[in-house]
């Protein structure tokens, strides 16, 4: 209730939608009871939101949850290719059921969930494909009727609903994409990612020493990023941002300050990112705007790179330089750390 109230209070200023994810260790929950066909562990992930309600005083949804409840223990035993999605994507609906009845009934706040937004997918079940040009028709006639009746919209992240009426799951980190999409589409002002980290960090806190915050990046350094797995963001969340004039922000809900995201490119090294490849080996990837266009850069890259076991150096598009490690898990780890080491050097 603090967050969500920290969030209007900070970014009312006319109309809002707020998408919505699932709470926190729910999606694996859910997906953990259907490929298990296990009722208890829906029970599991139900009882969060069932507790957050009675904390809430919302009583009333406690009955409307157990009667989702009843109907997810019935359906993880279906076979059919769509139940699935069906069964994950209710962690973000019943999140944004509960975000509806903390602006409305506890916060006095004009608010509507609306649980279908518009986007069109095909049937690519647990990583669906939007079809943009049905989806930004849709989502415009529907949300912006909408936002002419209520001041905050909520909308379930993560999902979409194919052309017969099914719902589909746009694959992990698909709330992120879905507020790009909708931003897009209806030509927002302002989109604001909140994280816990308060923005686009150098690198991994959890591999390397002290990163450092980004202040600025431009849309292709993000969808760049995203792309080698950088924040866990969703491949495609910058996708629909990359021509666009929104301002777009990455904070924390109690933070004045973040990332900024916009068309202006900066040509320097920013983030360094590491992660497994399929073969067992991993994946060192240096991102920053014209840096795979820039000799000098890569020769600093190569050169740090020659102590280690380094099979060879790729680019990745405009903005992304990889490394494909032979070498330990330990070997990697400090290669990581020396490249961040370099990188620091350009981000402050």
């Amino acid at each position: 209730m603090r967050t969500i109230g920290r969030v209007v209070g900070r970014d009312f200023g006319g109309k809002l939608i707020l998408v919505i994810s699932a709470m926190k260790g729910v999606t694996d929950l859910l997906i953990k009871a259907f490929d298990e066909h296990n009722p208890a562990i829906i029970n599991e992930a139900l009882s969060v939101y069932m507790d957050e309600a009675h904390d809430l005083g919302l009583s009333p949804y406690v009955r409307f949850l157990e009667l989702v409840n009843e109907e997810l223990r019935r359906f993880i035993n279906l076979g059919e290719p769509w139940v699935k999605d069906y069964v994950v994507i209710h962690g973000e609906l019943l999140s944004s059921l509960l975000v509806e009845g903390v602006l409305n009934d506890v916060l006095g706040v004009k608010a509507k969930a609306v649980y279908e937004p518009g986007l069109v997918t095909n049937q690519n079940w647990g990583n669906a494909d939007v079809m943009h040009e049905l989806s930004s028709g849709n989502v415009r006639a529907k949300l912006l009727n909408l936002l002419g009746k209520y001041d905050v919209l909520i909308v379930p992240g993560f999902l979409g609903v194919t052309l017969d009426g099914r719902y589909t799951s746009l694959g992990r980190g698909g709330s992120d994409y879905t507020a790009s999409l909708l931003a897009s589409y209806l030509n927002a002002s302002r989109l604001t990612f909140y994280t816990d980290s308060g923005g686009l960090l150098s690198g991994d806190p959890r591999v390397v020493d002290d990163p450092v915050l980004i202040r600025e990046i431009c849309y292709e350094e993000a969808y760049a990023a995203s792309i080698v797995g950088a924040k866990k963001f969703h491949p495609k969340t910058f996708e629909p941002l990359l021509k666009s004039r929104i301002l777009t922000l990455i904070t924390s809900p109690w933070l004045d300050y973040g990332t900024y995201i916009n068309n202006r490119c900066v040509e320097t090294p920013k983030i360094v990112n590491v992660g497994r490849v399929g073969d067992g080996r991993y994946k060192v990837s240096v991102v920053g705007c014209g840096i795979a266009n820039n000799e000098s850069f890569i020769r600093e890259i190569v050169s740090i790179a020659s102590s280690y076991k380094v099979e060879h150096v790729m680019h990745e598009g405009s903005h992304v330089v990889s490394l494909l490690s032979n070498g330990n898990g330990e070997d990697t780890l400090h290669l990581v750390k020396d490249l961040h080491r370099w990188v620091r050097k350009w981000v402050g």
